[in-house]
């Protein structure tokens, strides 16, 4: 970033501590008042008078109406003439996925204390009319002091706002369904029991080191770094993870939860009882809303004559040695599109050193250059395959949307299943896109793809009322290619 990029209003940026599909989170700092605040923005393609725009304007507005000290807060909403970005408080500590993945599993107490927050956190929220949506443990802060902070309201229903017509980052659209609830995979109407299901999901997870619907494993969760290595030692492939992504979506819909006591023999009845009852396939069966939750939890930890949450959540911290971890910088673009590069004043080192310094760094360009082109033209495996004989020069792109889901057929193939992670990589002509679902019609286009050009299609199915057991077809029905 130059000096120009690295300023949004009165605050200068300091380093991005996450990005989305369409925003960027930085760490930044009031120039005058020497304020902490984290600056959440669009990315420089996407414009400020775009619908995004809006969607960040509606994502402020959650936040100032349901301040908590379980919900990052909100301290401004800022627009110019071509930029648009949040105001948030600063914070530090892990990320709920950084805390237990360095742990493998939490304690028992130490678990339920942090779902008890989240709870408290969520229940706050859906006594205002607002569902989260997207709970998941990458949006979740623990602070070094216990505290717990629920991050990215991008996506929430508010039934006091208007909807936007696709989920607002557009990333979850794509994501795996690991923490979806069964109404949601079906694309139902989602309420605050949804809240609660994902909630189960992550208390699960807490608790065993492994989700309830992943593929159930025969070995009990000890949490070891040797039983996480045996189990990671080999990367799935890209297909592979596909389909796993479908297997799952299934499992949620119409299998039961891995057994916790087979995986942790040595958790409390009672606590078992809380997470079995958020993970019930039906909503009227679960927990009502997040306060419920929150009261359950506070029950079972005073039962068990547990200290407070904030004693049990530092001493995890502890353990995992991330007491004092900040949410760790990644690279995201700047603000303002790149301006044209400026020449460093010149300088007279060593000639032969500055030359190997050079050809070193036009290597690693050259290197780098030839990834990122790769991985661009990378698409579900099964789209790659239809057209060994394309080049990348020859090649366009179609990006497929549908409500609630549907199977994408590309003349005649079965592609994959909506949400669809990338662009399918097409070979430049005319193509016939059908878009398939159990429960609708048929809704089928006819496009015409030039080399290098994106085509987007955005269907909404006309879905007749599901049977109880409907959803997405059995995961034995293809071959799958997040």
């Amino acid at each position: 970033m130059g000096a120009a990029d690295r300023q949004l209003g009165p605050y200068i940026l300091r380093e991005a501590v996450s990005a989305r599909a369409l925003t960027v989170t930085y760490r930044a700092e009031h120039a005058e008042l020497g304020r902490a605040a984290l600056i959440k923005t669009l990315k420089p393609t996407v414009s400020a008078a775009s619908a995004f725009a809006a969607g960040l304007e509606r994502e402020a507005k959650i936040l100032a109406r349901i301040r908590h000290p379980n919900i990052i807060d909100i301290h401004d909403f800022q627009r110019d003439d071509d930029r648009i970005w949040l105001v948030l408080e600063p914070l530090a500590g892990p990320t709920l996925a950084t805390l237990r993945a360095r742990a493998g599993r939490l304690d028992e107490g130490a678990a339920a204390a942090i779902a008890l927050e989240i709870a408290r956190g969520l229940g706050h929220a859906h006594e205002r009319g607002v569902v989260h949506r997207e709970l998941r443990p990458e949006r979740v802060v623990v602070t070094p002091s216990g505290g717990v902070k629920i991050l990215e309201f991008a996506a929430a229903f508010d039934g006091r706002l208007p909807s936007l017509p696709e989920p607002f980052e557009g990333s979850d659209t794509f994501a795996r369904p690991d923490y979806m609830a069964p109404e949601q995979i079906l694309g139902a109407e989602s309420g605050p029991q949804a809240d609660v299901f994902t909630l189960g999901v992550v208390l699960f997870e807490m608790l065993t080191g492994a989700r309830p619907f992943d593929e159930p494993r025969a070995e009990p969760a000890d949490g070891s770094a040797a039983s996480r290595a045996s189990r990671t030692s080999i990367a799935p492939r890209e297909d592979d993870r596909w389909a796993e992504g479908r297997a799952v979506a299934h499992r949620i819909r119409s299998a039961p939860p891995q057994p916790l006591r087979a995986l942790v023999p040595d958790v409390s009845r009672g606590l078992e009882r809380v997470v079995l009852r958020c993970l019930e396939k039906e909503p009227e069966q679960r927990y009502e809303n997040g306060r419920a939750v929150a009261d359950a939890l506070a029950e079972e930890l005073a039962e068990r004559g547990h200290p407070p949450p904030r004693a049990l959540i530092t001493r995890a911290l502890a353990a995992a040695k991330l007491g004092g971890d900040e949410l760790p910088p990644q690279a995201a673009p700047s603000v303002r599109p790149p301006a044209e590069r400026r020449h460093a004043p010149s300088i007279a080192p060593d000639v032969g050193r500055l030359a190997g310094i050079f050809a070193l760094i036009l290597a690693g360009g050259a290197l780098i250059e030839l990834g990122l082109r790769e991985h661009e033209a990378v698409g579900p495996p099964s789209a790659e395959a239809r057209q060994p004989g394309a080049s990348s020069e020859e090649r366009g792109y179609l990006k497929v949307l549908a409500r609630p889901w549907a199977e994408v057929v590309v003349d005649g193939e079965l592609i994959d299943v909506t949400p669809v992670a990338r662009p399918i990589p097409l070979q430049a002509g005319r193509h016939f896109v059908t878009f398939r679902h159990p429960n609708a019609p048929e809704e089928k286009r006819t496009i015409s793809v030039s080399a290098g050009q994106t085509v987007t299609l955005d269907v909404s199915m006309r879905i007749d009322r599901p049977p109880p057991d409907a959803g997405a077809p059995p995961v034995e029905d293809r071959d799958a290619s997040p």
